[in-house]
Formats: structure tokens, sequence, C-alpha cells
């Protein structure tokens, strides 16, 4: 399993991006945290969004991720980051495998 970080411009993108991950079993879970403050430099000026959080649990390696969201995301150039982490418990890491078949 892995865990991708990406954000988009609103809830209606987050829910839209999710479906079709989720409908083309690209994913099998995606968190989707709301009202995120984000600051950023473009053109040597400073601006402010109020973004969405999506964390996606997949098994598509860096590459693949890659191309599936610059696809079906709304931003020209999203953030796509992967999350490190350890090995889920047992018990999920088979829901998850049964999910994605």
């Amino acid at each position: 399993m892995k865990m991708y970080y990406t954000t988009t411009s609103d809830l209606n993108n987050a829910e839209r991006i999710s479906k079709i991950f989720l409908n083309d079993k690209k994913a099998v879970c995606i968190n989707l945290i709301k009202n995120v403050n984000s600051f950023y430099l473009d053109d040597n000026s400073v601006n402010f969004a109020n973004e969405i959080i999506m964390i996606i649990k997949t098994k598509l390696k860096k590459n693949e991720i890659e191309r599936y969201i610059n696809k079906i995301h709304n931003y020209e150039i999203p953030l796509i980051v992967e999350i490190k982490s350890g090995l889920p418990n047992l018990d999920y890491a088979n829901w998850f495998t049964k999910n994605l078949e």
C-alpha cells in the first residue's frame, strides 16, 4: 500500500477526483481534509487559497499516480507527494488488497 498527498481547490473537485479513482479501482480509500489555508508564491506575488487535502491510498507507483492525477486534476501543476510510512495492520492490509482486486 502506498499513500499520496495532493491538494485541490474545493470539495466538488476533491469528490469528483475521489470518485474517479474509486470507480476505476485506482485507489481503495481517499481522505479529504477540508478548509486548509494555503499561502504560496506565484510570479513574485504572495497568494492565498482555501484548499482540500487529499490523501490517496493506492497500489499505484509514483509515475503511475502522477500520470493518472495529471489527467483528471483541475490544477495545471498539482503537487503529488508520496507519504512514506510503515506497514499497515494486517486486517487493514487484507481489506485493502481485497478491495483493489
